[in-house]
Order: C-alpha cells, then sequence, then structure tokens
C-alpha cells in the first residue's frame, strides 16, 4: 500500500474520526472534484437529510476512486465542506466509519454559508494514492 498511517507523539490524538498524518510512499495522486448528493441520473438524494446527502456523497466518492483504478483505503485527504456543523457533526460519525472503518484519511471539515446549489448540505473532495 503507498499509505503509511501516522501519530506522531507531539500531536494531540484525533477528536474525530481522522488520521494526524498520512505518508504517501508511493502510487499516482488522483485527485476527486468536490462530490455532492447527486446520483447518477443527476438527481438529488436526500433534500434537508444530511446523513442521507453524506450517503450519496460517499457513494459518489467511491465510484469516483473506483473508476482510477483504487479503492476507498487508497483515499489519503479528505475536504468536508457543510453549511450545518452541528448536524453533519451529530449525523454522520457512524456513517463515515462505515465508509473508512479503520485507517482514516486525514480530513479538514469546514462550515461554509452556501454549496452551489440551495439544497446541498455536504460537499467533500478526496485525495488518493493508488498503487
Amino acid at each position: 500500500m503507498a499509505l503509511t498511517f501516522r501519530q506522531p507523539d507531539a500531536l494531540a490524538k484525533p477528536i474525530a474520526n481522522y488520521s494526524q498524518v498520512i505518508e504517501v510512499s508511493s502510487g499516482k495522486l488522483v485527485f476527486i472534484a468536490g462530490q455532492t448528493a447527486v446520483d447518477a441520473q443527476g438527481k438529488l438524494v436526500g433534500k434537508g437529510d444530511i446523513a442521507a446527502q453524506t450517503r450519496q456523497v460517499m457513494e459518489n466518492l467511491k465510484t469516483a476512486v473506483e473508476g482510477a483504478g483504487g479503492s476507498l483505503r487508497d483515499i489519503a485527504k479528505l475536504t468536508i465542506f457543510t453549511t450545518d456543523l452541528p448536524a453533519f457533526r451529530q449525523h454522520t460519525g457512524d456513517l463515515r466509519k462505515a465508509y473508512f472503518p479503520r485507517d482514516y484519511p486525514t480530513s479538514t471539515l469546514v462550515e461554509i454559508s452556501q454549496l452551489a446549489h440551495p439544497d446541498f448540505l455536504v460537499e467533500i473532495e478526496a485525495v488518493a494514492a493508488i498503487d
């Protein structure tokens, strides 16, 4: 595997489901654009439901990384944008664990006022390192 997960002693352990440091030792880097809760037919999934939207976003990330020849285990970095940080934290922790059961990607979580469409509640972009 191209990824080595590290927890430097001088850094506090993460307070959520993410890794502090991931080292990429080989493979190709794949940059995945921000994914939203739109299905393959272009329809919004989960209007008003942040958990349902996050599930669709994760499925879209999975499809994208697999299309590049990898898997979710190859994702090294997530950047998560949400319009409702408290709801995201409350309703998506277990969902993230289902997609990343161990060796969590590094992650940045940002609350913003609006995404590209007023019904979008979450958007996630990713970087993967695929052998």
